[in-house]
């Protein structure tokens, strides 16, 4: 089986390249054991594309002279694949190009689109005249195919006889369901991978064996007469036809926007194609107007009017569309993959992490190459390595920053933006952490750039003068928005100290620094803010760079830290704090029954300290499991660390 990592895709010549896709169709459409997979296939076309756009591949099917065993015959009617894109806003761009949208509307002879799901299987046109079987034939190259009816007659759902004395065709889908695909590795001593290669093998055999184990799927219907008099003017009149006909037809939605497409997309990516009774591999989606359709044609024996909306691969490999630069709140110059979706633990991987710069030259990473996915954690999309090379050397990093146009400087590993009071990337970033920070809900990025844009926000305290009447001139926000958003940030008008000075982001000042300072005495605003070098330094585990870090910070952000300072109430929490919390450090893990982050916040609260992992210097664990193979459970009874319940640490937070 070929692999994106069995290829050396930087030397490979695009006729090369070419002649590979070409040999790949022929055994897709011709044998049970194709030689790549279809994102592999996918993939490798899109290159091939990039390099030469006007290879012959992609202005012919295939080859025409498979030597398969079977009687060539014409097909009647066209037999091309349809275009694909894998995003909604391809989609939305795919149909907006063909200037169609504004005739989309519905009306007489219907409107809007025809949504099915696209059947996984090998695709069929069987001929009929006077209602009597005349050939079944393989999709082939699109023009020409392989004669199977021997092999079709005896598949589930065929229709021998059609009644009215029909005469034209009826394209099918023929697939394996997946109760057949199990009881059929049972009886066959050939065990297929994957319905779908089931499929392929089946059909083509010359001894019909085990066809019963498939089944028709009708998706077209082509008459020897014209559509008009058989009153057919959509697709959705086509699948009404087909039902009298006898035939069983794909199953098939109307929508009239884009919105509805996508809801249907979502529901079977994450839901319903789980426990389809057969393979799918993405949705068809077809401009329901027949005559629309017939004005817009063909291209290289595609239709126009129509287009596969794939799913993503299930696969951790896939190519690297483009990589953009993120600016963070503090200024941190990030690169980001986007890449071909793929699907890694049941979700939907469009973006990968690069972490920062030095990672990109170190891994030789660059547009178009072939990469490895993980989920580190099973959350985070990380680049592992480059499985095949295809454009040479590492991408180049940005000089300016791309949201203020100032010079980058370096900083460690990574690049930053000097620019902290005046790029409005973080100026933005940093008012959606305060926002984040104080767990302030309903104020997306994109509420935070109306109201900035609208000159009500410049800093953090401009939250809390906000009224109702400045979101009733917002585009997407109203008055009922308005109340929610309001009502969430008047909720936090009484906030702790540390609460203030982690929501005005301060730079190299994290919040275990934070409390320590607040625990060490600086515990009101105004000792923060006059903090000198001196007096930092003077602190355990805090040497002269990291003093001088801190105090920039604080620098920095002091007219933030007055803008909150000017609209709430400090909320006192000496009084607070547990003599059996104070100064003692937890670690956790396991499942709670509460949030993490609520327990977290509890100790912080109350003068305790969380540590990320577990060292002789730990003095709980919290944990609701009595064994655990945990790296912290066991070094915890290594160490002799006291392991407690959640329910014992409640007991311990009141005393």
């Amino acid at each position: 089986m070929i692999t994106l990592d069995s290829l050396d895709l930087q030397k490979i010549t695009p006729e090369k390249l070419g002649e590979l896709l070409m040999d790949a169709k022929k055994t897709y459409y011709t044998t049970g054991k194709p030689i790549m997979d279809d994102h592999t296939f996918d993939t490798l076309e899109e290159i091939l594309h990039q390099k030469n756009p006007y290879h012959r591949i992609f202005t012919k099917a295939g080859h025409k002279n498979f030597d398969t065993g079977f009687e060539k015959k014409k097909h009647i009617i066209s037999m091309g694949s349809q275009n694909k894109v894998n995003k909604i806003e391809d989609l939305i761009h795919y149909f907006e190009l063909k200037n169609v949208l504004p005739l989309l509307v519905k009306g007489e002879g219907g409107g809007g689109f025809c949504v099915q799901p696209k059947c996984d299987g090998i695709s069929l046109e069987i001929e009929y005249k006077e209602g009597k079987l005349i050939d079944a034939i393989t999709r082939g190259d699109g023009q020409i195919g392989d004669v199977i009816t021997q092999n079709v007659v005896k598949m589930k759902n065929f229709v021998m006889t059609l009644p009215n004395h029909f005469s034209g065709s009826i394209r099918c889908e023929v697939v394996v369901l997946e109760k057949d695909f199990k009881i059929l590795n049972n009886l066959s001593e050939e065990k297929y991978s994957n319905s779908r290669n089931a499929v392929s093998g089946i059909s083509q055999r010359l001894d019909s064996k085990f066809s019963e184990y498939c089944s028709l799927i009708a998706v077209d219907v082509f008459s020897v007469g014209t559509m008009h008099a058989l009153s057919l003017t959509t697709e959705s009149n086509k699948i009404d036809f087909l039902k009298t006909l006898g035939f069983t037809p794909v199953e098939t939605f109307i929508c009239q926007n884009f919105d509805q497409i996508e809801e249907i997309y979502q529901k079977f990516l994450n839901k319903t194609r789980l426990n389809y009774p057969f393979e799918i591999d993405g949705l068809v989606i077809k401009i329901n107007n027949l005559n629309i359709q017939n004005q817009l044609g063909y291209k290289n024996n595609r239709p126009k009017g129509q287009v596969a909306y794939k799913f993503p691969a299930r696969s951790s490999q896939t190519r690297i569309i483009s990589i953009d630069w993120q600016v963070g709140p503090l200024g941190m110059i990030t690169p980001v993959a986007k890449i071909d979706p793929i699907e890694i633990s049941g979700a939907v991987i469009t973006f990968a992490s690069l972490a920062n710069y030095d990672l990109i030259k170190e891994k030789n990473i660059n547009v178009n190459d072939i990469i490895e996915v993980s989920r580190r954690g099973d959350v985070i999309p990380h680049i592992d390595h480059v499985v095949s090379k295809v454009t040479p050397g590492h991408f180049e990093s940005p000089i300016k920053c791309p949201s203020c146009g100032t010079l980058l400087i370096s900083e460690s590993k990574f690049l930053k933006c000097p620019n902290i009071k005046n790029c409005l990337a973080q100026i933005l970033g940093s008012l959606k952490l305060f926002c984040d920070s104080l767990e302030i809900r309903g104020i997306s990025n994109k509420t935070i750039e109306k109201l900035y844009q609208a000159n009500l926000i410049r800093l953090p305290g401009d939250f809390y003068k906000l009224s109702v009447s400045d979101f009733t001139n917002l585009t997407g926000l109203g008055q009922k928005s308005g109340q929610n958003i309001v009502h969430q940030i008047q909720s936090k008008k009484n906030i702790t100290l540390k609460q203030i000075l982690t929501a005005a982001s301060i730079p190299n000042f994290s919040s275990k620094r934070i409390q320590q300072l607040i625990t060490q005495n600086f515990d009101t605003p105004e000792k923060i803010l006059e903090l000198t070098v001196e007096k930092l330094e003077s602190l355990p585990g805090i040497q002269i760079t990291l003093a001088k870090k801190i105090k920039e910070g604080i620098d920095a952000r002091k007219t933030w830290i007055q803008s909150i300072l000017s609209q709430i109430n400090i909320k006192s929490t000496i009084n607070d704090l547990s003599p059996t919390i104070y100064n003692l450090s937890f670690a956790i893990t396991g499942t709670l029954n509460r949030p993490r982050k609520e327990i977290e916040d509890q100790i912080i609260s109350l003068g305790g300290q969380v540590v990320s992992s577990v060292s002789k210097n730990t003095d709980y664990l919290i944990t609701n499991e009595t064994e655990s193979t945990s790296s912290k459970f066991i070094n915890a009874q290594k160490f002799g660390i006291k392991i407690i319940s959640e329910a014992e640490f409640e007991s311990l937070a009141v005393k």
